[in-house]
């Protein structure tokens, strides 16, 4: 494995009793902390979508990529996967807070590398060179008026015939059921992140990537939504074990998304943003709410 890594992106600092990348604090780019708990997160966050994803690790039909990118790794396992099952491949990942949690034996055809997709990534990063380039779940660190340059500049990385693949949370929870209401705490939740969040990003956005990507020049656009259960109350037992996982996984996030924008952007207190989430677990577990995160 290869490491190309500045010092100034190790950097935490310590807010609200959660650690948080100073650089992305500083510039307000990634405002999620990157601790543990927030690694173990996105650590299940994995398990759990590649579960989902039938163990796929993209669906693009490519025999055999042989120059991959990874845009905001996150904790490294989807690149790590894929430099593991494409041992002749090279594989480049990339995320504003490089992770050092990465295991010592890492193939030598990985390289992780820092860097802000809120940048330019021509021409750091060579035009007409990858065969498959993924993005997933990067939009609470991505600024609104970004989006249409970020996926040009990945079409122009691309190879002739070449693929992307992005994902995208879209973070209003829904409920299957139709009995969430305003006065649940799921909903103020998050009616507040979309409203502290939409300033400058777009939490939506992945209700129009598929727009995006046709804008960007990109052809034979597919578009797939998935309705991840919050909580193991679908018939289909597949879903049914995605909604158990996902019940925790999506408590944690509800703290690890809220306590910068609601305490800095809302000025709410910790103990505030606490009490929120707290009840907004407790709703989360009730299966008569047929909760679900449109990814």
């Amino acid at each position: 494995m290869a490491e190309t890594v500045s010092g100034e992106f190790y950097e935490l600092v310590e807010l609200h009793d959660r650690e948080f990348q100073k650089f992305s604090l500083d510039n307000e780019i990634y405002c999620v902390p990157v601790d543990t708990e927030e690694e173990e997160r996105l650590e299940n966050q994995h398990q759990i979508l590649r579960y989902l994803f039938d163990s796929r690790l993209y669906f693009p039909p490519i025999q055999y990529p042989t120059k991959v990118l990874d845009c905001g790794y996150g904790r490294g396992n989807w690149a790590l996967e894929m430099a593991q099952t494409y041992p002749d491949s090279e594989i480049t990942a990339v995320d504003v807070y490089p992770t050092n949690e990465l295991p010592d034996d890492q193939p030598d055809n990985l390289e992780i590398e820092a860097w802000d997709l809120n940048q330019p990534l021509t021409p750091t990063y060579k035009p007409n060179e990858y065969d498959l380039i993924h993005s997933r779940l990067v939009a609470p660190g991505i600024k609104r008026d970004r989006w249409r340059g970020y996926i040009r500049d990945i079409v122009r990385l691309l190879k002739r015939g070449g693929w992307v693949q992005m994902a995208e949370f879209y973070y209003i929870i829904q409920s299957d059921s139709g009995m969430l209401t305003d006065e649940h705490a799921l909903m103020q939740w998050s009616n507040g992140y979309r409203y502290t969040m939409e300033r400058d990003r777009d939490p939506r956005v992945g209700r129009h990537l598929g727009q995006l990507m046709r804008s960007a020049g990109l052809v034979d656009v597919q578009e797939v939504t998935y309705r991840m259960p919050i909580g193991g109350w679908s018939p289909d037992p597949k879903l049914q074990w995605v909604g158990e996982q996902n019940l925790e996984n999506i408590g944690t996030m509800l703290d690890s998304l809220a306590i910068w924008p609601f305490t800095q952007r809302m000025g709410w207190s910790k103990e505030q943003v606490a009490a929120l989430t707290q009840r907004a677990r407790a709703e989360a577990a009730d299966l008569r709410l047929k909760l679900y995160i449109p990814l």
